[in-house]
């Protein structure tokens, strides 16, 4: 075998969604819901925020000098989940993890044939500016969780069994946290299948001996990085599963 291992980006790749927007509502409405009706200055604080946060989504196609990523962790770090109970924030991470819909959004396209790989003997994991408890805990509920010999993410800090915030330490950087990761494993990038969807992932693309691009990246950005970095653009499933076994 010509290749040490597997590693995947999380949002766009392994899941639809493009960013921990939905996981981070889920909490905020959980909370909403929790508020009611004794909290009524809770309630309105937190539709204030959801509307201050719904502005920056609208902007975000036309913006170009806005971190959204940045920008809706700063909100909802300050102003939702600073001094939450860490009980409550993970029971609504279990909620969220649980529901159909949720599991509805993972793309088993690429974690079948990552499984077979898996039960091969190849080491695989993820490495994703997510919330790495949140990832965990979904791949847990769908039954994939045993896929994956390791997460390099964000995590969220705490004191005192309060929560503080989301890191957002892996985000712009990965190149860097990909290294690292393989220094500390005693593996070679020339010898790792890189899995990605998107521009975040460039470097990635760049270091890996066998960059891979998602099933769910868009078209236009298929044919990019086919183009630039030579990487295999699977078809389907069953291509991207012939991709893995002849390594």
């Amino acid at each position: 075998m010509s290749c040490d291992a597997i590693i995947c980006d999380w949002n766009g790749t392994i899941i639809e969604n493009q960013d921990e927007r939905s996981i981070l509502r889920s909490i905020a409405v959980d909370l909403f819901k929790k508020s009611f009706p004794w909290h009524p200055l809770r309630m309105a604080h937190i539709l204030k925020v959801g509307k201050e946060l719904e502005k920056y989504y609208q902007e975000e196609p036309r913006d170009a000098e806005i971190d959204f990523v940045v920008e809706m962790f700063q909100i909802y770090n300050e102003k939702i989940i600073n001094g939450l109970a860490m009980s409550f924030i993970y029971c609504s991470i279990e909620r969220y993890a649980s529901r159909q819909d949720t599991h509805d959004k993972l793309d088993y396209r690429v974690l079948r044939p990552i499984d077979s790989c898996h039960r091969e003997g190849w080491n695989t994991g993820i490495l994703s500016a997510g919330y790495g408890y949140g990832i965990q805990r979904i791949l847990q509920s769908a039954g994939y969780h045993h896929c994956f010999d390791f997460y390099e993410a964000n995590v969220l800090r705490m004191e005192r069994e309060k929560a503080i915030g989301f890191d957002l330490n892996i985000y712009r950087n990965k190149p860097q946290r990909m290294l690292k990761l393989l220094r500390d494993r005693n593996m070679d990038e020339s010898r790792i299948v890189y899995l990605g969807n998107s521009g975040d992932d460039d470097g990635c693309f760049e270091l890996a001996g066998y960059p891979v691009v998602a099933l769910l990246a868009s078209e236009e950005f298929k044919q990019q990085y086919a183009r630039r970095y030579n990487a295999f653009v699977p078809h389907d499933e069953a291509d991207l599963a012939r991709y893995l076994r002849s390594l």
